[in-house]
């Protein structure tokens, strides 16, 4: 765990945040007399806890996962984009990483981690003997609650991830495991740290700053189920007999006569729908309309703020009837095309770098093309891609344009072969063939023009 924690001082008694959270047993603390709930979000337990009791953020983040398993993982080369035969091994760990995890199980746990924490450590086991050549028997996410950094305090102008962090420690059911430090890698989001010390090298989680929506967020769900379940009595009958000396008191045991008689009238599955009684009372409302408070304003306002942390577009929520389907269509596309293949992007690079090495000239990539909502946008892109060769086509033909100058203007790497720098020849017989015609028509124009002096018949 990367400590990201406060201090707060309850009954004039200093405490840390999560030390406090956990003294207490529950994740929140009183912010006003016991009375106002509030969750700072400063380390990754509060984060974890933020992500188990905020529904809407679970939503968001589970979905953000799904969407990033859209994607079709493949080997390919960096340069070309052509996948690469072979690698066997590689596409079996892939596969199945670990004993437990399926390939879409283990990403889209290593996302739900960077989404909600902002990095993922992932423990890469190498089966005995083999130790330093790179070939792997499993693949773990490893939590961020359970994880521990000892930083070298000297991480800047580091050539090593040794020259950055001293060790690496996981806590496992009351044990304080120490790991291999060249056997774990991060896979971090693509945000900054904010820290005043070395938790710089660690990108905060999207939740920092969030601490009043996802308390708002909690607290709102806390207070329906109040008015449903405890909202005490909906109103009260009030004696109004008198007589010549005032109000005349009830008989006893008239308070509990009229308590049961009461409860034998409803709007569903009681004997009586309408009261009839001698006795002369008065009724005074009681409650709050749930539509005054604003609860459901206050949720969706504050939901948009988290759509908003994870660039999750509003229109893909649960909403009202408001969001059409043309809406629905344009925001799952710019999903796509603005954040989850860029960050898909940054995320697979990390993972190649870790397996590959960063010379490698290969990669493992997401691959979103097969993704319905980007079928027309592929349409689109083949119809210029077919203008451009047909230009190109034009152009070599014509002798103004090589080869490789024909794989630039489709965006592809140039090929490292003389043939493919030359310019096509153009055949000179069609170009004498060309100027003779033009020879003939100017002899045979001449002709016709008449000479100086002569007159035509």
């Amino acid at each position: 765990m990367i400590d990201r924690g406060g201090w707060v001082n309850i009954a004039g008694k200093n405490y840390f945040v999560d030390e406090y959270a956990r003294a207490a047993g529950k994740p929140f603390i009183s912010a006003v007399g016991g009375s106002d709930w509030f969750l700072p979000l400063k380390c990754e337990r509060d984060f974890r806890d933020a992500f188990n009791q905020c529904p809407p953020l679970k939503a968001i983040v589970s979905k953000r996962a799904k969407t990033f398993n859209t994607g079709k993982r493949v080997i390919r080369y960096i340069e070309s984009k052509q996948p690469v035969r072979g690698n066997n091994e590689i596409k079996k760990l892939i596969s199945r990483p670990n004993i437990l995890q399926n390939e879409k199980q283990f990403f889209a746990q290593q996302n739900h981690y960077v989404d909600i924490y902002g990095y993922c450590p992932v423990l890469f086991v190498e089966p005995s003997g083999f130790e330093g050549t790179g070939s792997y028997s499993s693949i773990w996410n490893i939590p961020p609650w359970l994880f521990d950094i000892e930083y070298t305090r000297k991480w800047l102008l580091q050539a090593s991830i040794e020259g950055i962090y001293k060790e690496y420690w996981m806590n496992w059911d009351g044990d304080r495991i120490k790991l291999n430090l060249n056997n774990v890698r991060f896979i971090l989001d693509d945000g900054i740290g904010t820290e005043d010390d070395t938790n710089l090298t660690i990108p905060d989680s999207r939740l920092v700053g969030m601490d009043y929506v996802i308390s708002n967020l909690i607290a709102t769900y806390k207070s329906r189920n109040t008015l449903i379940t405890k909202r005490g009595a909906i109103g009260i009958l009030s004696n109004e007999s008198q007589d010549a000396t005032g109000t005349v008191a009830m008989l006893p045991g008239q308070k509990e006569d009229l308590q049961r008689d009461f409860a034998k009238y409803g709007l569903l599955g009681q004997p009586y729908q309408i009261i009839i009684t001698d006795a002369t009372l008065k009724w005074q409302q009681m409650g709050f309309p749930t539509k005054d408070l604003m609860l459901f304003e206050e949720e969706t306002a504050d939901i948009e703020r988290l759509c908003d942390a994870y660039y999750w577009p509003v229109e893909l929520i649960a909403r009202g009837k408001d969001v059409t389907f043309d809406n629905k269509f344009q925001a799952r596309k710019d999903l796509y095309t603005n954040v989850i293949i860029p960050e898909a992007d940054s995320r697979m690079e990390q993972f190649s770098r870790i397996l590959f090495g960063d010379e490698s000239t290969i990669e493992i990539a997401c691959d979103y093309s097969e993704v319905p909502v980007l079928q027309e946008d592929l349409k689109t892109k083949a119809e210029a891609r077919k203008a451009v060769n047909d230009y190109c086509q034009m152009e070599y033909d014509a002798g103004l344009m090589t080869k490789n100058q024909w794989l630039e203007e489709l965006g592809r790497p140039p090929v490292d072969d003389p043939e493919f720098d030359k310019y096509k020849e153009v055949s000179n017989g069609r170009q004498e063939e060309e100027n003779q015609t033009g020879e003939e028509g100017q002899n045979e124009g001449e002709q016709e023009l008449p000479g100086p002096g002569e007159r035509q018949n």
